[in-house]
């Protein structure tokens, strides 16, 4: 049966009623239409914006969901938790399931924030204590007069410039109630075309509006949790000492890291991946397993997460995988003050030698450089001190955090130096050592591909083949490092590398967004003919490095997904 709303039903009914007298497949006198479970039920709480997409939210759901839509217009929070949510508690109880959603807030009490946030409160905590699962709140459209009518916007100017306030309170709540997730309307509605006046929905929007509420419900349902930790198994890993694994985070609930470590003893202090709210992340790193082949990560936020696997260091031969340690962060040095721009930082492997738990002088290091707090776009450089490397290893736009792997040959006295080409604070972590007889070469980087030079970018779903072997290493290594930018995309989509010979895996290295640009490492094994293949499932210009070879300590493999929790 459709469950799409309650006049539906009644409709649907009222039809039977009048159709002839056919019995087969009726529903017995008395029957009860059966409830969708708990897992189905979607509610919606709404003013006058929501009320618009009463009848498109139905149709973004399954067939056999359970779907409601209920309120009214010009209902302040509080109202609509007195007036409509708590009534239904009372008189529907059947509508709640592990869904609702909330959209109100166009009417504030702008003299009171406070007020705001403990209606905010108020509302959430009352659907948590009646056993939701999930609470969404649509954000408020920020209108831009570029896309409304002159009239339209006319008739906004006396509120709308509260607007923004209200979705800064409504971030704000996502640290004090893990189960609150934002359907982000105010980034979706920055377009023309999706309301009769300023906010209010026509068909076009209403669409919209509703496919972005189905698609937050979809990516919560397979969350893991905040301040989770989730067991992966490495095929083949037992009895090796590292992995080489790119993780990926979609649709987190808010801003938050991963932690990946052991799984026997604490979680540690130190990220090798950032993410920020809805968005799609992609970092890659080395990471230590157990006797079983198993590592574990925690997530500071709840997320989506994606687990691929490009190979593994096995005990012994020369890669020493070590707890995962910080070796430099200027936040906490005196004063806190931002790294200024163009300027070298050295770093020595006496000041974390102790505390990681190595001994000797190892040829490499396994370290993730972050920046945090930039000014203004630039790049982090990590190299070998006293390198002449003009590449870069960390892209980054703004304040958010950003990380990459980077693997790197101290100089004579064991340092590593890191430039920054904005003010930006600068994070440093070791992952792992390698010794003198691990064929690692890590030095100068080289640039083997780069589409900016025949003024091109890539076209969408073309592979670019590289060839490792011209590059100059030999003998053939287990595997190569390299960094892969995507600059400027047209759309949004993924890189993926992988041996040419082994065929595209479904895999990926890079998220791209549009206009953007993003850089993630990689440690690819090269095929028998030296080549490694560069996958782009968008138009994007695209820029391959090669950062480094590993010999004896790595085992390359086809790149496999072993952990993907949508799935």
């Amino acid at each position: 049966m459709n469950r799409r709303s309650t006049f539906l039903l009644a409709l649907g009914l009222a039809i039977v009623a009048l159709a002839p007298t056919d019995t087969a497949g009726a529903l017995p006198i008395g029957s009860v239409p059966e409830i969708a479970p708990q897992s189905q039920r979607v509610v919606m709480f709404t003013d006058s914006v929501g009320l618009g997409a009463e009848y498109a939210l139905p149709r973004a759901f399954p067939a056999d969901w359970d779907v409601h839509v209920d309120g009214r217009p010009a209902q302040m929070v509080a109202q609509l938790e007195q007036n409509f949510v708590r009534p239904r508690l009372a008189t529907n109880p059947d509508w709640f399931g592990d869904h609702v959603i909330i959209a109100a807030a166009y009417n504030a009490p702008y003299w009171d924030w406070p007020r705001l946030d403990r209606e905010i409160d108020s509302l959430i905590n009352l659907l948590t204590a009646s056993g939701v699962k999930h609470v969404y709140w649509v954000t408020l459209r920020e209108v831009d007069q570029r896309y409304v009518s002159a009239s339209g916007w006319r008739q906004i100017q006396p509120y709308a410039w509260y607007f923004p306030t209200v979705n800064e309170h409504l971030e704000a709540a996502l640290e004090r109630h893990p189960n609150l997730t934002l359907v982000d309307w105010r980034a979706a509605a920055n377009q023309p075309g999706l309301t009769y006046d300023a906010i209010h929905l026509n068909p076009t929007g209403a669409a919209l509006y509703s496919s972005l509420i189905s698609q937050a419900v979809n990516a919560a349902s397979t969350r893991v949790d905040d301040h989770s930790t989730t067991k992966v198994h490495v095929p083949g890993g037992e009895g090796a000492a590292a992995a080489a694994v790119n993780l990926t985070t979609t649709d987190p609930r808010t801003a938050g890291f991963l932690a990946v470590h052991p799984c026997q003893g604490a979680v540690p202090t130190v990220s090798m991946h950032n993410y920020g709210r809805a968005e799609i992340a992609a970092h890659s790193g080395i990471v230590p397993l157990d006797a079983n082949g198993d590592f574990c990560v925690t997530t500071r936020a709840a997320t989506n997460l994606i687990v691929d696997v490009t190979g593994v260091f096995p005990e012994d031969a020369g890669f020493g995988a070590v707890a995962p340690t910080r070796w430099l962060d200027t936040r906490s040095l005196p004063g806190g003050q931002l790294v200024p721009a163009r300027t070298t930082l050295e770093l020595n492997l006496r000041n974390v030698r102790r505390r990681a738990g190595f001994v000797g002088d190892p040829a490499a290091v396994a370290v993730v450089a972050t920046a945090v707090g930039a000014t203004a776009p630039g790049f982090l450089r990590v190299t070998t001190c006293g390198s002449d490397s003009e590449t870069s290893n960390v892209n980054y736009l703004d304040a958010a955090p950003s990380p990459n792997l980077v693997i790197v040959e101290p100089d004579a006295d064991g340092r590593i130096c890191v430039y920054t080409l904005a003010a930006a604070h600068v994070i440093v972590d070791l992952f792992g050592v390698f010794d003198a007889d691990s064929e690692v070469v890590a030095g100068t980087a080289q640039r083997l591909f780069d589409s900016r030079d025949d003024g091109a970018p890539v076209a969408a779903g073309s592979v670019t083949v590289i060839d490792v072997a011209a590059a100059g290493i030999d003998p053939a290594p287990s595997g190569v490092v390299v960094n892969l930018t995507a600059i400027d995309a047209l759309a949004a989509g993924f890189v993926t590398a992988y041996p040419c010979a082994d065929g595209r895996p479904t895999a990926s290295n890079v998220n791209v967004t549009s206009g953007r640009v993003v850089a993630n490492a990689a440690i690819i094994a090269p095929d028998d003919a030296g080549t490694i293949c560069v996958f782009s499932l968008s138009s994007t210009h695209l820029i391959v490095d090669l950062v480094g070879s590993i010999g004896a300590p790595f085992e390359g493999r086809a790149p496999v997904r072993v952990l993907d929790t949508r799935g």
